[in-house]
């Protein structure tokens, strides 16, 4: 193939946006492979002036081992650049996970869906999400991101679900939600977008939360500050519990709100009733 013929191919490829990161990171590969090829091709330098100065079987095979290799090492070395030059760093990335639960019944409320979902724009994504090395994508969120999806779910909670004996029903409210969890679950995307869809500071947490049926004629939706009111709110309570004696240790209190997945706060909560 004539090198118009490639470059034509090359443009016709489709190309792969990949964060500055894994970008670097090729490069460093290919950079480590040429360092490599010069080491063996000074090595090989040895056994051919022996070969040529003794003429021993011995020293021409460890001089045409080393080419061998050289040559290996420069095919790999090709095929990623063939590679990278598909490569685009994307400058903009919008991370984004969500806790959905939908239920349809054919008795009132008939329909009943809840969303919890905390997103981030910013142009260094391993902040916020995991790299799959093998499939070449951001595949999971990292663990704070869920953590604080959590906090936000106690949090409202706290504020609309308080028992005549001053408990919060959260876990009667997470045991219901379980039952009606919208899989994927987290629901995990990380999108390359373009500056124009940026609508707040790059790595500002930004919360979206939204609630239909359950008697309501309109969906209830609390956007970015109405979360942070909750949050605030939630830390007030938790300090007024510490300096009632209720709750001795809030910082361990509130990891464990963030750290317990659904799953096994509501295994808590059964139990706890069972043990009542």
């Amino acid at each position: 193939m004539s090198r118009r013929v490639r470059k034509v191919v090359e443009a016709l490829e489709p190309k792969i946006i990949v964060s500055e990161r894994e970008w670097r990171s090729e490069i460093g590969k290919i950079g480590a492979l040429v360092a490599q090829q010069h080491r063996i091709r000074r090595r090989a330098m040895r056994p051919l002036s022996l070969w040529r100065w003794r003429r021993e079987p011995r020293y021409l095979e460890e001089y045409r081992r080393l080419r061998a290799e050289e040559k290996r090492l420069h095919k790999e070395e090709l095929e990623l650049r063939a590679i990278i030059r598909r490569k685009v760093i994307a400058p903009y990335w919008r991370i984004d996970v969500a806790y959905q639960f939908q239920k349809t019944t054919r008795e009132p409320p008939y329909h009943f869906y809840a969303e919890f979902r905390k997103y981030v724009y910013t142009r260094e994504p391993d902040k916020y999400a995991i790299f799959n090395e093998r499939t070449g994508e951001y595949t999971d969120p990292r663990p704070f991101m869920e953590e604080e999806l959590r906090t936000v779910m106690f949090a409202s909670s706290l504020l609309s679900r308080v028992t005549k004996d001053d408990r919060i029903a959260h876990g009667a409210w997470l045991e219901a939600l379980s039952k009606i969890k919208t899989f994927p679950f987290p629901n995990f995307e990380a999108q390359v977008v373009d500056e124009k869809e940026i609508d707040a500071p790059l790595d500002t947490e930004q919360y979206y939360v939204r609630i239909e049926g359950m008697g309501r004629e309109k969906p209830a939706e609390y956007n970015t500050d109405d979360v942070m009111r909750w949050l605030r709110t939630y830390h007030r309570w938790l300090q007024r519990m510490a300096d009632r004696g209720i709750i001795r240790y809030p910082e361990r209190y509130d990891r464990a709100i963030r750290q317990t997945s659904i799953d096994e706060f509501v295994e808590r909560f059964r139990r706890r009733l069972e043990e009542e």
